[in-house]
């Protein structure tokens, strides 16, 4: 093992429409490029995917089971253990991907589920029960942040959950959508003055292009990482709440939020015309 600086995106979604040749060549230099502006250590870089896959996705399973469908542009996709997919190109890896999903709680908040391929159907945990199955099940919880859905009741629930945890409990999780207009929410705050981290990442959108900003936010975080036993190696260095965390990147301005946003809005009424819900 040498210590190595991690460059992570936090928030990643992978769909079928994305052309993953561009999505890990975008991914990887945009990581490498914002981790040279903000890293204070010599140490060789990584760049990480951790995939956080709605309930209707499992891009991990079919990338890892058929890596020969999406093998291009010299890229070589190699399942190393079931929660690792190692990115290789001319024999070296670029690129380090784990499996993750994203869960919706009972009262209809997020809970990522990192490192980690449990799962569980949307809406059928409330919050706390949701992370710590996460954490029972070996996943790393983060308790994701969203347009519209820390306020009113549901922001009463997380500033309980604040209140009543501690900073090994969950992660916060930001992504682009909390555009740059947008203050920082009075519920990181109140996170972060009780010890929590807090990690982000780009979350990309299901439409094509969206591929492309992959690794435009994320974090930094140095360890000692064993490239034989990556999973656990991940798990352990974020698990350790000394390590600290640098965030790179940025988030969207207003106007590609709005752009964004109104997408979004329009293919999850789709979704749920077509699921009944």
């Amino acid at each position: 093992m040498e210590k190595t600086t991690l460059a992570i995106d936090g928030h990643v979604h992978l769909y079928s429409m994305f052309d993953l040749a561009e999505a890990v060549k975008n991914g990887t230099n945009n990581l490498l490029k914002n981790a040279e502006k903000r890293s204070k250590h010599k140490n060789p870089v990584i760049p990480v995917w951790l995939l956080v896959e709605r309930s209707d996705t499992n891009y991990f399973e079919e990338l890892g089971n058929n890596p020969e469908k999406f093998s291009s542009d010299g890229l070589t996709f190699v399942k190393h253990d079931k929660l690792t997919i190692k990115v290789e190109k001319g024999g070296e890896i670029i690129l380090l991907i784990f499996a993750g999903r994203q869960l919706v709680s009972k009262e209809n908040l997020e809970v990522l589920s990192l490192v980690s391929d449990w799962n569980v159907p949307d809406k059928e945990k409330p919050m706390k029960d949701l992370i710590k199955a996460v954490k029972e099940n070996g996943g790393i919880a983060t308790v994701n942040w969203a347009p519209g859905k820390w306020f009113f009741q549901r922001g009463k629930i997380i500033a309980s959950l604040i209140a009543e945890s501690i900073r090994d409990d969950f992660f916060i999780g930001e992504t682009t959508l909390r555009n740059t207009l947008w203050p920082k929410p009075k519920l990181i705050k109140q996170a972060e003055k009780k010890g929590f981290r807090v990690i982000c990442g780009s979350d990309p959108l299901p439409f094509k292009g969206e591929e492309g900003g992959i690794g435009s936010f994320g974090f930094l975080v140095d360890g000692e990482f064993d490239c034989e036993k990556p999973a656990d190696s991940m798990r352990k260095i974020l698990n350790d709440s000394q390590k600290p965390i640098t965030l790179i990147g940025k988030r969207n301005n207003v106007f590609t939020f709005a752009r964004r946003q109104i997408k979004i809005m329009a293919e999850k009424k789709a979704r749920e015309k077509v699921s009944g819900k």
